[in-house]
């Protein structure tokens, strides 16, 4: 009898555990999962019941995504907008009862629907005491209106329509601009959705963090700052015959050029890839420029960013595993390399930054409804990707890719200019067209990466198309 109830108490003592830790698990570790998720009924009834919050755009004023009340048989309902469509779409994201949540309605619907807690302001207050609907918090993001649309209209007027463009500071990691076409009009997703889903050009991906390609010779500059601390100096010499010859593997140059002895910078600026194939393979080595790709912020998800990002990578395998032509087409950003516009704008904003890696931030502020601030992240550095000096010399070189290079269209009068182009083969068609720059280089304001889907070479595609961005920034304040 007495091992009986023993049992029994042990059985109820396990269930009422397993009760707790139940509750636990759900109340605390999933509590703003369940909140987050569309297929939530209790969510779905409140995000149709009470108004979201606004989203703004990095001026405080221009709204890109709002709840706007029509009235049902049932009462009053809220539909959510978004006045400026198709440019601001891959950010902001959609939200759908039918379909689910994305961008930065998901990331930050805590504070959109203003699920969490205790009331935070009298306003709210008083509308949970009189039972009237409750208001979310508004978002303020970092994105410049003005360069996000002409951004969007840049990379959806060029010669295939699809690409990408990230624009930040470099001194506070904040995005200016992340353009993504092709595009789609959030206001209209319940009705457009399946299509857009089956479409062949892929609307719904944003192609600035979520898609993947081989850089070509914009990561030169990754392997340049490999081996400017590996001791290469920005004068010393090397000879390029135009063709260098490795087992199983020979490097050529773009369109077959040659140039004879040049500098480690000229090697930079007319973007030799004997050169940079006979640095890696003689001096620098894989583990070097792999270790150098990730103080870049290669191999890193950015789970903390808002959006979510597609890892940069440079290979699958180890470098110790790696072929000397494996390592040759590495240097010039081919072979297995695969990253995007985001994480090529940071490269660009770290180098511009004295080599310091800033936190990317996309949201500046969270506001109460009736505008007092709730949170505000200070800018903060994510890593020291490449010593000071290091990213001093590589700052010069990258202004004379301008210089040396002939890119007269990138440049901007009174003001010095920094930027590599890429040219990648694609596997696919015509090359995808690279180009990342920093100005003003000696106080730099904007960093940039533009990309463009099979645009042919960069210095017809990426580079004028980002410096028509960068002259619109820079000059006319946009």
């Amino acid at each position: 009898m007495n091992a009986h109830l023993r049992r029994t108490f042990y059985l109820f003592v396990a269930g009422f555990v397993g009760l707790v830790v139940m509750l636990v698990y759900w109340q605390v570790y999933s509590r703003e999962a369940l909140a987050n998720n569309p297929e939530n009924g209790f969510q779905t009834q409140r995000s149709v019941s009470s108004p979201r919050g606004l989203i703004l755009a990095g001026d405080g004023e221009t709204v890109l995504a709002k709840s706007v009340k029509r009235g049902t048989a049932t009462g009053p309902v809220y539909d959510r907008t978004y006045p400026l469509g198709e440019p601001f779409a891959s950010v902001v994201g959609y939200w759908s009862t039918r379909y689910g949540a994305t961008g930065i309605e998901i990331s930050n619907n805590t504070d959109l629907s203003s699920i969490a807690g205790e009331p935070e302001t009298l306003d709210d207050l008083i509308n949970r005491a009189t039972g009237g609907p409750q208001p979310g918090n508004n978002v303020v993001l970092t994105l410049d209106p003005g360069l996000q649309e002409l951004a969007y209209q840049e990379i959806s007027a060029s010669s295939t329509g699809r690409g990408a463009v990230v624009a930040l500071n470099p001194e506070t990691g904040e995005i200016l601009a992340m353009a993504t076409s092709p595009s789609f009009d959030p206001s209209d997703i319940d009705e457009n959705y399946p299509d857009l889903a089956n479409a062949p050009n892929a609307p719904l991906v944003d192609r600035a963090t979520q898609s993947l390609y081989p850089p070509g010779s914009v990561f030169k500059v990754i392997t340049a700052a490999a081996a400017l601390e590996a001791g290469v100096s920005p004068q010393q010499t090397f000879f390029d015959s135009g063709t260098y010859e490795l087992p199983g593997y020979t490097v050529n140059n773009f369109e077959g050029k040659d140039y004879g002895e040049v500098t480690f910078t000229r090697a930079l600026a007319y973007s030799i890839n004997v050169i940079f194939a006979k640095i890696a393979v003689n001096i620098v080595g894989g583990e070097a420029i792999t270790q150098m790709a990730i103080n870049f912020g290669f191999g890193d998800p950015y789970d903390d960013f808002p959006l979510p990002v597609s890892g940069s990578s440079v290979n699958s395998l180890p470098p110790e595993q790696w072929t000397t032509g494996t390592l040759a087409q590495t240097a010039f950003g081919q072979g297995e390399v695969q990253t995007n516009a985001f994480e090529m704008a940071l490269v660009a904003g770290a180098v511009a930054n004295d080599g310091e890696l800033m936190e990317p931030r996309i949201v500046r502020e969270v506001r109460s409804p009736d505008g007092i601030i709730l949170d505000n992240p200070t800018p903060s550095v994510r890593r020291q990707a490449l010593p000071q000096s290091t990213a001093s010399t590589l700052n010069e070189m990258m202004q004379e890719v301008v210089i040396q290079g002939g890119f007269t269209e990138a440049q901007i009068e009174g003001m010095k200019v920094a930027g590599k182009t890429g040219t990648a083969e694609s596997g696919n068609g015509l090359p995808h067209s690279w180009w990342i720059t920093f100005a003003p280089a000696d106080d730099p304001k904007i960093a940039m990466c533009v990309m463009i889907e099979n645009g042919g070479r960069a210095d017809r595609g990426a580079m004028p198309l980002a410096a028509r961005l960068m002259k619109a920034y820079l000059e006319d304040g946009v």
